[in-house]
Order: structure tokens, then C-alpha cells, then sequence
């Protein structure tokens, strides 16, 4: 294939690959949200499908030693969609939808953890890679996807993608021998951007579970309330807040005193129907979390004063309701 040829086919089947490049991110966006993650958040940069220039192709096919015997159809990166998250957790999630997919076959071509398995000594880039076809022909509105279609999919940190940034064209792709004291810095960052990339990950997991995970809290409490008030809860951040206040009193037993103290004595029936009450405009009683101060109020009122972390007015609508004084 002559240069002319493959700027023809290339210009031509570029429609194709853009199709397969929206195909592979709505896919994967789609599955984030199933998973109960917001893509918006999820990802730091926003995925988009990029096609590689004319100029970047025919310099990959003819000038860089690559010895393709077909360099169209051997160079597999003509369209790529690149995944930047912010925890190697996230990059998990992302692999497990990729390979998990029914549209595609999937080749894995480069992930860092095995690269760290043959080589423990050495600090280079890491991403992971996958080489995606389509299982069967993709039939649209606007035109085929055939079998033979590829897409690169790229899974990174954002650390890891702010090393492949400043590192890639200047070193990857230059034109003129790289000094060693060069290689050596990328290398020490690299080792750093590692480091900092497990850190995260520690602090994230230290962060966001303890007790109130470990033992289904909310999960528990939003139980309790729909039993209690044949509504369905909401949780907002002042669930998470008062738990969090109180962290060293979550526990399964005193789910288990709520249950028995507020929601099946019957002296507290009447709870119910002053929560269903006030649930259309005050967004305390949207949340279980409710629950969890009228028993404090009335098992340990002292410890719940000393640290109450929201408004006063709350707390004193609250009291109310169960008979309860926060003056005395």
C-alpha cells in the first residue's frame, strides 16, 4: 500500500471509526451509571473518541521502522478512547466493564501491574491498554462497523495521565537521542506518581469506610424507617454528617435498640405519623437518619447536645416530638 492508497482508505473509513470510538464511550458511560457512579464526577477528564491525524498515520505506517507488512490494517490506534480516573481502584472498575462487554472482544495488550511483575526495578509509563473489535458487524442508521474495526482504549490515573503528557511527545516520540539524566528524572517521577497513586488509594478506602460501612448503617436505618413509615428514605449529606459525629455509637447493637426502643414500642407509634407529616417539607424527616436522633434524645440526650453538628433548630423540632427538652 503506497501512501496515496492509505490517505484514500483512510479518509474514507473514518466515519467508521468514529462510530466505533461513540460506541465503546457510551458503553462504558453507561455501565459507570448501572454501577451507581456519576460519569460527570467519575471521570476527570471527559472521554471523547480521537482519530488519529493523517499526518500521524502515514508517519506511523511508513517512516517509523515499525516493518508492517499491511500498515493499515496493523496499526490498531487509528481511533482512540481514553479513560483518565482518579484512584488505580477506578481503573479496576473500568477494566472489569470493558472485559465484561458482550460488543466487543477485547485484547489487552498493556496493563502496568503486570509490567511491574516482569520488571519490579523499573519506573516507566503505566496505563493500561485494550485493543477493542466489535463481536459482530455493527449495523446503524448511519453506516456499518465492521468486524475488523479497532479501537485503543486507554485506562489511566490522572497522575499517571499528567506523566504521559509531559513525558510522551518529548521523549516517546523524539527525533534526537535522549540524554540519560533525562530518562533518569522521568523514571524517579514516575516512581513517585506510583507512590502517590497508592497513597491516594489508602486515604480514599481509610476515608470512606469504618464503622458506618462495615456495618450497613444506612442501609439498616433506611430498613427500619420504611417498616416504620411505609415511605422510602432519601440520603443527603446530614445523614452522613450526624453518623459521622457519632461514629463511636454506630454499631449493629444500637441499630438493634432503635429497632426495639423507637420502632416496636408502641409508646413511639405515634413517631410515624409525625414523621409522614412533616416528610412533604422538611427534609430532616426525608431521612432515616431521624431515627437515629430520637433515640439519642432519649437514651443519651447529654452526649447528643454536647456534639450536635447541625442547626439548634432541627434539634429542638426534634426533641419536641418525642417529649424531650435540650434546655434542661
Amino acid at each position: 500500500m503506497t501512501e496515496e492508497e492509505l490517505k484514500r482508505k483512510w479518509k474514507s473509513d473514518q466515519a467508521i471509526f468514529a462510530r466505533w470510538g461513540e460506541v465503546i464511550k457510551a458503553e462504558v458511560t453507561e455501565k459507570l451509571a448501572e454501577a451507581g457512579k456519576d460519569p460527570m464526577v467519575f471521570f476527570k477528564i471527559q472521554p471523547e473518541p480521537r482519530l488519529k491525524s493523517e499526518q500521524s498515520l502515514i508517519d506511523k505506517a511508513f517512516y517509523r521502522d515499525k516493518d508492517y507488512s499491511n500498515p493499515y490494517a496493523e496499526i490498531e490506534d487509528k481511533v482512540g478512547v481514553r479513560f483518565v480516573v482518579l484512584l488505580l481502584d477506578d481503573i479496576k472498575l473500568i477494566c472489569d466493564i470493558v472485559e465484561g462487554s458482550q460488543t466487543w472482544d477485547f485484547d489487552a495488550c498493556k496493563h502496568f501491574d503486570e509490567d511491574k511483575q516482569r520488571e519490579p526495578l523499573l519506573f516507566t509509563y503505566q496505563s493500561v491498554h485494550y485493543i477493542l473489535r466489535p463481536k459482530t458487524r455493527i449495523r446503524g442508521k448511519d453506516g456499518d462497523i465492521p468486524t475488523d474495526t479497532p479501537c485503543e482504549v486507554q485506562i489511566r490515573t490522572l497522575l499517571q495521565h499528567a506523566h504521559a503528557e509531559l513525558t510522551h511527545d518529548a521523549i516517546y516520540k523524539s527525533k534526537k537521542a535522549v540524554r540519560p539524566i533525562v530518562h533518569r528524572t522521568v523514571a524517579k517521577s514516575m516512581a513517585l506518581i506510583e507512590t502517590t497513586d497508592e497513597f491516594f488509594s489508602v486515604a480514599t478506602k481509610e476515608l470512606n469506610f469504618g464503622p458506618i460501612e462495615a456495618h450497613q448503617i444506612v442501609q439498616r436505618l433506611n430498613a427500619l424507617y420504611y417498616s416504620f413509615t411505609g415511605i422510602q428514605p432519601h440520603v443527603q449529606k446530614s445523614t452522613l454528617i450526624v453518623l459521622g459525629e457519632f461514629e463511636n455509637l454506630v454499631s449493629e447493637e444500637n441499630i438493634q435498640n432503635i429497632q426495639e426502643q423507637i420502632v416496636n414500642d408502641t409508646n413511639y407509634a405515634f413517631l410515624a405519623e409525625v414523621i409522614k407529616t412533616r416528610y412533604p417539607e422538611n427534609a430532616v424527616y426525608q431521612q432515616s437518619i431521624v431515627l437515629f436522633v430520637y433515640w439519642m434524645l432519649i437514651t443519651k440526650k447529654r452526649r447528643l447536645l454536647e456534639s450536635w453538628p447541625l442547626a439548634n433548630d432541627i434539634l429542638e423540632h426534634l426533641a419536641t416530638d418525642v417529649g424531650v427538652s435540650i434546655f434542661q
